[in-house]
């Protein structure tokens, strides 16, 4: 299944709001890793686009335009460095054939 980054800052969130986005992302993607605060890798079939669409949704609508949110597919080529070795593991098998 397709491997989707999805870039966020939710500083201006209430943590309920915070919640409520995490918790649209496991609904469309229940294997999902939060590789940091502001990043956060998903296994899904949907498009990047319909992604973001369905996040933006779960925002409340004033701040719907203020989130800064970044969703794409990544690559089998990705590189990265200084993952903990179980999102490492993790990584690597979303991303193998």
């Amino acid at each position: 299944m397709p491997l989707s980054l999805i870039l966020h800052d939710l500083s201006a969130l209430a943590p309920d709001e915070e919640k409520r986005f995490f918790e649209s992302i496991f609904q469309i993607a229940p294997e999902h890793w939060q590789v940091s605060k502001g990043a956060t890798l998903a296994e899904t079939g949907v498009s990047p686009a319909y992604l973001r669409d369905h996040l933006i949704r779960t925002l409340p609508a004033a701040m719907r335009e203020a989130t800064q949110l970044l969703v794409t597919h990544v690559s089998a080529d990705a590189a990265w460095n200084a993952l903990p070795a179980a999102g490492e593991r993790w990584v690597r098998d979303a991303l193998a054939p």
